[in-house]
């Protein structure tokens, strides 16, 4: 087991104890409303924001209208808890060790897990509705190829969310400190040097600070 996985439990608890965690909920409440948008404008389903239950008129049809989502670095699969229920998840991760754990857990929507590492990922073009990286990006080893492979596989009209930490803060700075000493990458962004990155990937990008430390990146896909 690498020394990151191991302190892994340690970061969590620092997270929780800073109030990061709850940018989980946000970003489940931004695709909520993304799909809220989108049955309302489709006029196949309703959807219950408060319940985040969705309704179909025949099971046929909610086969049909399923949608996927690429939860990229997204270790055991903890913001599958915060997003729609309709939603097909694939929680994908270079980590067994965080995959392993993330199985023993139970899901209200579909969620499997996927060894892969973000900069060559084992699955179609134009396979995903959606794409999130939480509090992952930093850790990738080649982030531009990663946002290239994340463009890729991403549906036209399709969008990505990105949480990340501004490095010019002492909370990051802290962050950067102890993933050294893990071992692990520390590729922090300010958000408009990742705009211009995922810009070059063709993707329309708005950023936005969600705390003082934590800001999350929109980008949208082109329709085809």
């Amino acid at each position: 087991m690498d020394l990151f996985t191991l302190a892994a439990p340690v970061f969590d608890l620092a997270m929780k104890i800073s109030g990061h965690n709850q940018v989980l909920v946000e970003l489940g409440n931004r695709i909520k409303k993304d799909e809220l948008k989108r049955h309302s404008n489709g006029n196949r389903n309703s959807f219950n924001l408060n319940q985040t239950k969705f309704k179909t008129e025949q099971k046929s049809e909610k086969k049909k209208s399923s949608i996927k989502l690429l939860d990229l670095g997204g270790g055991t699969g903890e913001l599958a808890n915060h997003l729609p229920k309709n939603l097909k998840v694939t929680v994908a991760d270079p980590s067994q060790a965080m995959l392993a754990k993330g199985r023993k857990k139970e899901f209200s929507q579909e969620v499997k897990f996927e060894l892969a590492d973000g900069a060559d990922l084992p699955f179609a073009a134009e396979t995903f509705d959606y794409l999130t990286i939480s509090d992952a990006l930093h850790h990738f080893r080649q982030v531009e190829t990663a946002l290239n492979e994340a463009a890729r596989v991403l549906k036209p009209g399709g969008k990505l969310y990105i949480l990340e930490f501004d490095p010019t803060t002492l909370f990051t700075k802290t962050i950067i400190f102890f993933e050294k000493i893990a071992g692990e990458p520390v590729n922090f962004y300010q958000p408009q040097k990742m705009a211009e990155m995922m810009a070059e990937s063709g993707l329309k990008t708005e950023a936005e600070y969600l705390n003082k430390s934590l800001y999350i990146i929109t980008a949208k896909k082109a329709a085809g």
